[in-house]
Parts: C-alpha cells; structure tokens; sequence
C-alpha cells in the first residue's frame, strides 16, 4: 500500500492538478492542513483525502512528521500542492514499489523558473518515496529532508526516473522568501555553521534581490567544516556565486567563481554563460564566442538547467556586434526581439540594423526596447538622431 502525504495550506487552486497526477501511484491520500481559508480542505475530501487540520508551528519537518504519524501506508510519497507527477511516473512508482529492493527512492524534481530569467528551469534530486518504518522522519525548520534517517538506519536510496514536476518557482512568491528567510535564520542561530542551511540562505537571498548578503551566506556554505555540501550542491553554489559577481560587473571574481563552478560539473549552463560574460568583458572574444556558440541548443546541463534561448541569442549576437558582423547579429536577434521582455535583445538588433544601415528598421526596434524599459543612455540618444533623419518609428513596431 502506498500512501501519499501532504502538507497544504491555501492550496485551492493548485491541489486538483497535483491530487490528479498522483492518483494512479497511491492507494490513500493523507492531506495535513495547516491553517486554509479558501476551501482546500473540503477539495481534498472531495478527490479521497483524509484531512488532518494541524496548527502551523513553523516547522517544516514537524508538519511532515505528523503526515507520516497519519499515514498507513508501506510506503510514503511525498508531493506538495506545487508538484505533479510527470506523465509515466505513477507507473515507475509502482514499479520500484513491487520490487521493493531498496528504502528509498530519490526522485528529480524538475523546477520552472520565472520568466525574462537567464534560466528557464533547474532540477535536483529529493527523496520522496520511502517506505515508512521507525524511524523514518523528517528533519529541519525547512528545506527539509527524509534522507538522512534513512541512511542512519542503514536503508539504501538509489535514484529513478520518476520525474516531479514543479511550478512553485515560476511566479517568485514574496511572502514564502520571507518566511523561508526567518526559518532559515532561526535555524542557523542555533546551527552557525550549517553548510546546507548556510546553502539555501544563499540562494533565498538571491531570490529577494540581496546580492551581497547572498553571496556573503553562499561563501560561508563553501567554507563550512560541519557536513560539507555534496559536490552537485557545492557547484550550484559557486555558479550562483559567479552570477552574482556578474550581475555587479566584478568580472575576474565572476571568471574565477565560475571557473570552480565548472571544476565540480563542466557541463554547468550558467557558470559557462557567465565565463563567457567575464571573457568578453576582458576582450577575449574568441573565447567568449566559443563558449556562447556552445550553449545554442545545449541539453540540461547536470543541475537541470537549461538556459533561456533569449538569453543565449543576445550573448551571441554581442559578440558579432563588437565584431561589426551586423548581418550576423541580426539574424540572431529577428527571432527573440520581440519575445524577449526586458527589451535587450530588441536594443541590440537595433544596433544590428544601424549597422547595416537600415535605419527604419532600428528605429522601431529602438522604440521596442524603450518600450520594454531599457535605460541605457546610448539608445536614447540613437532614437532622437534617427528622428532627425526623418526615421521615425512606425506601428510594425509591436508592443
């Protein structure tokens, strides 16, 4: 018998699609509630659920726990209201269920990431089908895990291809970055030197906009002594590091923080967009082409990511700009301009077309950046002469 267990909390909207994925791999459903106002219990009860109302205490692990106190089954699977079963995964689950040969099953919980971002998604593995003995519990405030009590019994985990689908990321969400933040530094008053919490302080910080203290808290996770993080973890961290140099323009800290990134895991997307970034700022722009003609059309790289196809057409086209091979960078940038919504790639194939002197034809693309919010002083400048050649923008432009 395979139970699934949740934990929810305003979940009206999300929970069908989740409750429906999961349906064909689980005989009971355990739904722990921890304070609804929009009816998510009664959508609960109506797809089988057996609700358990648990006031919130804010403790991840402690609200996981008490699914597991509910659950009957041999074995657990754990989802959140975010999350769906990939096509095909109930039946894996099955699978490695019936043959029961191992305690735990870590599954790859692909994740989307806001729109306009240099990425569009990122995956990593959590366990999150076990069997349910003594013993088996969750620990920590947040970003909690199962695994570490699995392996203290001695239970082996081994990977699968169940694939978790997950949409929490892809509208950044304010309120949970804030109390991630509070959980995650009460969690390292008590444990300063936490590597893991240190870890997802990092990336929480990011998430919020805080670029210094994120890479101060993601600096420490690298340094820490006490359960030093695995080497995936470990390269994420100084990818996201690299990123952040980047976004400053401290391009030898960026170079060097992605160049360890790379270290871990050669194939990582961002840490490689972002050598390129650093390689160009520094003027080597054979290098830096080589390394953005690399990522068109890349696969996931290790960490799941994949990088967003605007992205990857500006970094290349700039380098043709700086080349003044302005057919080249066109071509690169027709198709993403208007797709792309910070108006970049727009501004750029405006500069392709001045270049080959189709003056018309930057002009409405120069307004299309405008448009989007781009800022940068050359492109104002740029209108108003094209303006006074008597190139005016025209209603092709698009919105």
């Amino acid at each position: 018998m395979i139970s699934l267990a949740m934990i929810v909390r305003d979940e009206a909207a999300r929970l069908p699609s989740c409750l429906a994925s999961a349906a064909p791999a689980v005989d009971e459903i355990v739904v722990v509630d921890t304070g609804s106002a929009d009816g998510t219990p009664e959508i609960a009860r109506a797809h089988g659920a057996r609700v358990v109302v648990w006031p919130w205490r804010d403790d991840f692990a402690a609200a996981r726990n008490e699914s597991l106190r509910h659950a009957r089954g041999d074995w657990v699977l754990v989802l959140d209201a975010d999350e769906r079963l990939a096509p095909g995964a109930a039946a894996h689950v099955r699978r490695l269920v019936a043959e029961g040969t191992v305690d735990g099953v870590d599954c790859r919980l692909v994740s989307t990431l806001p729109a306009g971002g240099l990425a569009t998604t990122v995956a990593h593995w959590y366990c999150r089908l076990f069997r349910r003995r003594p013993g088996v519990q969750f620990a920590g405030r947040v970003h909690e895990q199962v695994a570490p009590s699995i392996h203290a019994l001695g239970g082996r985990i081994v990977r699968s291809d169940i694939v978790i689908l997950h949409d929490g990321y892809a509208v950044p969400d304010g309120t949970k970055l804030a109390r991630n933040l509070a959980l995650l530094r009460a969690t390292l008053a008590e444990r300063p030197e936490d590597a893991f919490a240190l870890f997802n302080l990092g990336l929480t910080l990011h998430a919020l906009g805080d670029a210094p203290a994120a890479a101060d808290a993601l600096q420490r996770a690298l340094a820490s002594p006490t359960a030093p993080l695995a080497r995936e973890l470990r390269a994420m961290a100084w990818s996201t590091l690299a990123e952040l140099h980047a976004r400053r323009e401290q391009w030898d800290a960026a170079a060097a923080a992605a160049e360890q990134a790379l270290a871990h895991e050669p194939d990582l997307a961002v840490a490689r967009y972002v050598l390129g970034r650093a390689r160009f700022a520094r003027g080597a722009l054979a290098e830096a082409a080589r390394l953005f003609d690399a990522l068109a059309d890349a696969p996931a790289d290790a960490l799941g990511m994949r990088l967003a196809p605007t992205a990857v057409a500006v970094a290349r086209a700039v380098v043709r700009l700086r080349r003044r091979q302005w057919a080249a960078a066109a071509s690169l940038l027709e198709p993403v301009a208007s797709l792309d919504p910070t108006g970049e790639a727009a501004f750029h194939l405006g500069n392709a077309y001045l270049g080959l002197g189709r003056l018309a034809a930057a002009a409405d693309a120069y307004a299309l950046a405008r448009r989007r919010g781009v800022r940068d002083p050359a492109l104002a400048r740029r209108l108003a002469l094209l303006a006074r050649l008597g190139h005016r923008t025209t209603a092709a432009a698009g919105g």
